[in-house]
Order: C-alpha cells, then structure tokens, then sequence
C-alpha cells in the first residue's frame, strides 16, 4: 500500500460515523471512570450489556425500516405482545419449543401487517405503526388484564438470565443478529434494494424492482427481531410483563440515528446502531450512577436525538454550499 492509498483510507476511517463514535464512548467512558465509583464494576458493565443487547436487536429491524424511507412506531408493543402469547402458551401447556417459535411469528406477524397495510392501501408507516403499536398494547392489557404471566421454563430463563462464563447468553445473540444483518444490509440484493428504495422509490420502482415486497420484507424482519428481543426480555424477567417494550420503539429509533441512519432514508449502517445503542445505554447508565433524576434521562435521550439530527442538516448545508 502506497503513502497515497494509505492516507486516503485514514482519512476515510476518521470521516467514518462509527469511529467517531468510538471516540466519543471513550471519552464518555473515560470521563464516567473519574465522576463514578461503580462503572468499571463487572456487575455494572454486565448490566449495561444486558439492557443494550434488547434495543441493539430491535434496532437492527429498526435500521432497515428507516433506510427503506419508513418508520415502525410498534416494535415497543410488538415485543410486548410477543412476549405475552408465548408466555400465555406456555401456562396452558405447550411445549416450550413450540412457544418460542409462535413468538417469533407473532413478531414476523405484526410486522408483515404493518407492511401490508402501508404497501397495499398507500398508507404512512407513521401512522399504520402508531395504530398497530395501540392494537398490540391493548390486547396485551386484554390478555394479561395488568398482570404479569410467570413462566417456569428453564430454557427460556437460561436464555434470559444464564451465563456462558461471565458472558450473559443474551448478549451473544447482539453480535450474532449485528453480523447477520450487516451482511444482509451491505452484501446483498435485498440490502442495495432497501437503500435503493430510501433513496428514490419512485426510481426504484422503474427499474424493475418490486418494492411493495421489499418493504413487506423489511417490516416483517423488523416484527422478527422485536420477537426476538420479546424472548428475551422474558427469560430475564422470568414473565411475560405488560409492560415489556415499552419506550423501545424511541430507544430504538434514537440508536438508529445517532448511529448513522438519515431518517429521510436511503442511507445506513447497522454496527453504527449498535455502537448508538451502546453510547445511549452508557449515558443513561452514567446519569443513574451520578444519580440524575430517572425523568432527566429521558430529556438526555431526546437533546442527543435532536442534536445530531441538527448536525446532520448542518453538514448536509455545508456540503451544498461547497458543490
């Protein structure tokens, strides 16, 4: 590698959204190291993997939803209701393996309605998973009435709650889902199509692509991993909650932006959400240990949210201005 090719790559790297928010959870780290007693605690860090991995898995659905020009205000619900139908089976009986599966297709199902509702009746994603995220919440108070539904599974509580050494379970299916999804997203059709769509649909669509079935598929995938993540949350609750998912569906949308993705569509990056994800769990776990008021993170999440989106319009300026 020549002088040139390898100054065109570093400045490439540095440029990258991903490195620099490398650098800014470093620094967050760093600075969490001197204010706090308790955030290099291993228990501490386990905690934050652990809550990170949900919204990392939801997000990553998340991330091909607003690539694709679409938002899903439901995944939130869609974890919850997942939760609650296989919890609901597995009191009545069912096998633990055959309840696992109904809820992942209760998830792949919310999402394929949420898909085919936009697709086939023209209807906006905000609001076609602002009504689904109400239906799936309110058949979950239907169900449960308000009431937990307690499991005694111990597969799905080993999912939930066990270790591999020191390593919690269900964070290894973060960076299993990241690296499936990234391949998906950056080495295949489906995830030049996705971009494709995000970017022009109208273009798009003339040139051949049937993208009321990529958009059936993206929502459907989506519906997947918030079942995914359903799962989970059960196992480490060793319930299903009522109240499981909720503030997901701004969790998730807010690690998707941070991490890169344009809400305006055709542009993403799915280990940028994660590190999003990871940098918003880090915050938030910083102003617990700094004994922020719990609604004072709330109000973090939503000034990180618009400042970036405010950087971003900024730079997108500044670009137009130079062309």
């Amino acid at each position: 590698m020549n002088e040139k090719t390898y100054n065109n790559t570093l400045q490439r790297l540095l440029k990258s959204r991903e490195i620099g928010l490398l650098i800014i959870l470093f620094i967050i780290t760093i600075i969490l190291s001197f204010t706090t007693k308790t955030f290099f605690n291993v228990e501490n860090l386990l905690n934050i993997i652990k809550q990170v991995t949900l919204v990392t898995i939801v997000a990553a659905g998340q991330t091909f939803v607003i690539t694709s020009g679409g938002i899903d205000l439901s995944v939130g619900s869609v974890l919850g209701i997942s939760s609650i139908i296989m919890s609901f089976f597995i009191t009545m009986g069912v096998p633990v393996g055959f309840a696992i599966v109904i809820c992942l297709l209760c998830g792949t199902f919310f999402g394929f309605l949420n898909g085919i509702l936009i697709t086939k009746l023209f209807l906006p994603p905000f609001i076609v998973t602002l009504g689904m995220m109400s239906i799936a919440r309110g058949l979950i108070n239907v169900i449960t009435k308000g009431y937990p539904i307690m499991i005694d599974s111990p597969l799905i509580m080993g999912l939930g709650q066990g270790n591999w050494g020191v390593i919690p379970i269900m964070a290894i299916f973060m960076p299993i889902v990241i690296v499936i999804m990234h391949w998906l997203f950056n080495y295949t059709v489906f995830g030049n199509h996705v971009r494709a769509i995000g970017s022009n649909e109208m273009a798009t669509r003339l040139s051949g692509i049937n993208v009321k079935r990529v958009k059936i598929i993206v929502f459907s995938l989506c519906g997947l991993l918030s079942g995914l993540a359903g799962l989970l949350m059960t196992g480490r609750l060793n319930s299903g909650n009522p109240n499981a998912g909720l503030n997901f569906d701004m969790d998730s949308i807010a690690a998707v932006i941070v991490g890169g993705t344009l809400l305006s569509g055709g542009s993403g990056t799915v280990v940028g959400t994660m590190l999003g994800a990871l940098l918003l769990g880090v915050i938030r776990n910083g102003l617990v240990l700094l004994n922020v008021n719990m609604y004072w993170q709330t109000v973090a999440t939503g000034a990180i949210i618009i400042l970036v989106c405010a950087i971003e319009s900024l730079s997108k300026e500044r670009g137009k201005k130079h062309e």
